[in-house]
């Protein structure tokens, strides 16, 4: 009986809720992405489990956002997101030999990535006229690359092995005029991308020396694993 009960609750809030909609289906947002850290590890395929886990931390990611989304009925609605995501700090992360010694080169280390994330959300009961409060949960594919720049030289990539990821959100929208919003959302996700990597060139000019390294080429893996917090408008039409 009580469980009944509840679904009848939620039957009749939601459709108060999608009832002030006024016909409009789409909405297109625009805003500042802020990711809390991404991580690249700098030997992905050692057999050293502390190692091969060691990562070089970035940290306070700012990106463009934008979000295209459709209410396909009463109870769903399908977006698609896209940003560009680009952040670079310097760190000792290049052992180089040097005689009898074996020295950490500082470089500056940094991530790129282009996601495309599809995702259906649901408007939960509990929103107003003027707050709307979703859940979303969804897939993407990531395009990205390592960037470093180390001395007179930077790295280019070779190749790249994504896999998809999974992620999910809240959200709140405010709605500041009849087609217009303030819109913030928090999003979770963890994709990672494995890469090999080459030197432009393999003799360096690094602080008034020249480094020669051993080898031009190496791997690693980058992954956005931050949480994502979203601000930005929405327009209604």
């Amino acid at each position: 009986m009580i469980f009944r009960t509840i679904i009848i609750f939620l039957f009749i809030t939601s459709s108060l809720i999608f009832s002030q909609h006024n016909g409009k289906n789409f909405s297109l947002f625009a805003g500042v992405d802020y990711i809390t850290t991404a991580q690249i590890f700098l030997n992905p395929n050692t057999s050293d489990i502390i190692l091969k886990n060691k990562s070089f931390e970035i940290t306070n990611l700012y990106s463009p956002v934008i979000d295209f989304r459709y209410r396909i009925n009463d109870d769903l609605i399908l977006g698609i997101s896209s940003e560009y995501v680009s952040k670079s700090q310097k760190g000792r992360n290049l052992l180089v030999n040097e005689g009898s010694q074996q020295l950490a080169l500082e470089v500056d280390d940094g991530v790129e990535f282009i996601p495309i994330e599809i995702s259906a959300y649901y408007f939960l009961p509990f929103s107003t006229n003027q707050f709307k409060f979703t859940m979303g949960a969804g897939a993407g594919y990531y395009f990205g690359k390592q960037t470093r720049k180390f001395g007179d030289t930077e790295i280019e990539k070779i190749s790249s092995k994504t896999t998809l990821g999974i992620l999910v959100s809240v959200g709140m929208e405010y709605l500041l005029f009849e087609n217009l919003g303030l819109r913030f959302d928090m999003k979770f996700r963890d994709p990672e991308i494995t890469l090999s990597n080459k030197y432009l060139n393999n003799i360096v000019n690094y602080k008034g020396s020249v480094i020669k390294l051993a080898k031009d080429t190496f791997d690693s893996k980058i992954n956005l694993d931050g949480i994502s917090f979203l601000i930005g408008a929405a327009f209604q039409f």
